[in-house]
Formats: structure tokens, C-alpha cells, sequence
């Protein structure tokens, strides 16, 4: 039975994100799918190079450090990961992903949670303008609906001021929020006692009116 035009597309589809395609491997001559090869690997030459366009636009510096590697793992990252949505923020996820996914055979280990940061600051710039919205209830609280909250397995304070080599597994948590006031989001290292009580307040509640003021200060622009 010959493919529906459906299929057709689908597999054409398939073959324009695939690593054959993107880096021109095989016979560039032929035809396929009623197109010339050449132009095939044109399409998706130019499709993947705008992709990672995106996912840089994101992960600068995690692209930036894989340094040597970054090639190897574009290639790699394009030979497994298809995208499947068009938004920058959607790519730089599966990147961080697949980076995720491969950490333990692939150095440095804290690479992954740098992507996390980054898309956490991008997420948080992205809320910019998100109203504090008021629930009328006194003494109620709930987390900023524009904070972003980040459980990191490393420290990655030295990474992000260019002192990779101290980077060290030592759980972190983070939040990044945008105070009142500021145009650039900014970024809060919490206890873990301070992030799980942050990560609770998803929704108002007034069952927290006992939490002394002093706590109350530490949450910041969080809440």
C-alpha cells in the first residue's frame, strides 16, 4: 500500500532532523523523497543551526563550557533529541536533558545543573511583571508567583564566577526572583529548611501565621 501523504510528510520530517541530514552525511547527489539530497541537507543544515541558536540564547555559558567537547555534544545532543516545539525555552530543556542524561559518562558532572540555572533565570526573567497577587485572607502567605525555585546537586557558585575547578557536589538550594523595583532577576541561596517551606507556598494559606518575622525577612522577594 503506498504511504498517505501524512506518512510522507512525517517521514520527511523525520529525515530533515536527523544527524544524516543536518551534517550532510551520505550521498548529497541522490534524490530522496521526490528532493535532491543537497537541498535536503540545506533544510536541515539551516533548521538545527537556528535550534541551537535558541538553546544558546538560553544556555550561553553552559554552551561555552563544554569548550573542546561542544561539537562532539551538538552532534550527539542532534543524533538523539528531535525537537519537538519551536520555543527557546522548550530546546534549552531537552538540552539540558539529554546533558542530563549522559552526566555520568560525559565530564564535567555539574554541567546539568548549570543549564538548570540557566533556564531558571530565563523562566524568572520571563516572569517579569507577574502581579503579587492578594488572597484578602490577614497574615497569609504564598510564594511569588514569579519565583523560581532551584534544588542543585552541586555547587555551582564558583562555575558561575569562573572558578570551575572549585565546583564541588554539595546539594544547593536556590531561588531566583525579581524584587520589586529591579529589571534584572536576582539570585537568593536559601537553607533547605527556607526552600522546602518556599516550595509548600504554591498557594496562599494561613496556616504559617506562627513563622517568627525573622524568617519572614529571609524569604526576600520570594514571597
Amino acid at each position: 500500500m503506498a504511504d498517505t501523504l501524512l506518512q510522507r510528510q512525517a517521514r520527511l520530517l523525520e529525515h530533515l532532523t536527523s544527524a544524516s541530514a543536518i551534517f550532510g552525511e551520505g550521498d548529497l547527489s541522490s534524490d530522496a523523497f521526490g528532493f535532491h539530497r543537497g537541498l535536503l541537507h540545506l533544510e536541515a543544515k539551516y533548521s538545527h543551526q537556528k535550534r541551537m541558536e535558541k538553546i544558546e540564547a538560553v544556555l550561553p555559558r553552559t554552551l561555552a563550557l563544554l569548550g573542546a567537547e561542544r561539537e562532539a555534544t551538538v552532534r550527539a545532543f542532534a543524533e538523539t533529541s528531535a525537537p519537538d516545539s519551536i520555543s527557546r525555552l522548550d530546546n534549552a530543556r531537552q538540552f539540558h536533558q539529554f546533558l542530563r542524561a549522559r552526566q555520568q559518562a560525559a565530564a564535567p558532572a555539574w554541567l546539568a545543573d548549570v543549564a538548570a540555572f540557566e533556564i531558571a533565570w530565563a523562566e524568572a526573567q520571563g516572569r517579569n511583571g507577574t502581579p503579587r497577587t492578594k488572597s484578602g485572607i490577614p497574615g497569609s502567605l504564598r510564594r511569588h508567583p514569579a519565583a523560581v525555585l532551584l534544588r542543585s546537586a552541586h555547587d555551582i557558585a564558583p562555575v558561575l564566577q569562573e572558578r570551575a575547578d572549585e565546583a564541588a557536589p554539595h546539594e544547593s538550594f536556590l531561588a531566583i526572583a525579581l524584587p520589586d523595583g529591579k529589571k534584572a532577576p536576582e539570585l537568593y541561596v536559601l537553607s533547605r529548611e527556607l526552600f522546602e517551606l518556599l516550595e509548600l507556598l504554591d498557594d496562599f494559606t494561613d496556616e504559617l501565621d506562627e513563622i517568627p518575622d525573622a524568617v519572614k525577612e529571609k524569604l526576600g522577594a520570594a514571597v
